[in-house]
């Protein structure tokens, strides 16, 4: 796989002229790029993206993730980011490349760490309505024309303090998404609860293991932090306390309905050793198994 950690090589790659400024680069598409690469394996870029897609033509590869639409959408990618694409041959909009280098000395390095959309995959993507898109794409063409007209020599501190207006922006933005979803679709709680019961639809023998925030995120073709941010704007849990107190209440139940030992709940419920389990449920629960299983009126 190749690997891109500078400017310079990725533009090259792309076949795209050289970068306005040596720790970032911003492009506007609104036709066809001559020798634009049309396919392209998987590739890995170690810089961060922040770009604004639309009627684009052909098949967008994140990790494993998928996206072809003819909607728009913001996408935002980190350092160490997999992407390959097929048929590729139009975009419309908006992208600007970073080096990690650019914001080491700025207060947005921190504020980056903190929006979890840098870590989500192709499917969570933040679709925008008209009028949000229209305040992006003003955001956007200033840090461009800042870059155009004075290239190196373009006043870093004015483009970060407007990127970090993009980002605030698109924090609220995924607000009004996880909002949305959560009046428009099937309730996310209850997919995960689904997922959560079928896991433990046998107690007769042991599971595999116990599930977690990946896997689940991983049945439901979300990112783990896509997930939760849904989770949280739902029900005020993230998925790893829903997910704890579903176990909890699992052995509880094992505990209270059944004769198994306590090393027998242990792993029916797909913990790997016993001393584990126990400290899991006192951490919740502030009480041992052991003591639960003796306030069972026998």
């Amino acid at each position: 796989m190749k690997t891109f950690s500078d400017l310079t090589s990725y533009n090259k790659y792309l076949n795209l002229a050289e970068p306005l400024h040596p720790l970032m680069d911003s492009r506007v598409c609104k036709q066809a790029i001559p020798n634009f690469p049309k396919t392209s394996d998987e590739i890995q870029v170690n810089l961060f993206k922040i770009s604004l897609k639309k009627n684009f033509t052909g098949d967008i590869n994140y990790g494993n993730n998928k996206y072809y639409t003819e909607n728009g959408l913001m996408l935002f990618s980190e350092p160490g980011q997999v992407v390959s694409w097929d048929s590729l041959t139009f975009w419309d909009g908006y992208a600007f490349v970073f080096h990690p280098d650019l914001i080491k000395q700025n207060p947005i390095a921190a504020k980056i760490n903190q929006y979890k959309y840098f870590s989500y995959e192709i499917n969570d993507a933040l679709f925008m309505t008209a009028e949000e898109e229209e305040t992006i794409t003003w955001l956007f063409t200033k840090i461009h024309m800042e870059l155009l007209e004075n290239k190196a020599k373009a006043n870093i501190n004015l483009i970060l303090s407007l990127i970090n207006v993009v980002l605030s922006y698109a924090d609220v933005f995924y607000e009004r998404q996880f909002k949305d979803k959560a009046t428009k679709t099937v309730s996310v709680a209850s997919k995960v609860k689904s997922l959560l019961q079928n896991h433990y639809s046998d107690f007769s023998k042991p599971v595999i293991s116990i599930p977690t925030v990946s896997t689940i995120a991983a049945d439901l073709n979300l990112s783990s932090n896509y997930l939760t941010d849904l989770m949280r704007a739902e029900t005020g849990k993230s998925t790893s306390h829903y997910i704890q107190q579903f176990i909890i209440e699992q052995a509880e139940i094992l505990m209270h309905q059944t004769d198994l030992n306590i090393s027998d709940v242990a792993y029916r419920l797909g913990f790997s050793n016993v001393p584990y389990f126990s400290r899991f449920f006192k951490k919740i629960k502030g009480i041992s198994p052991t003591e639960v299983r003796n306030q069972r009126i026998v």
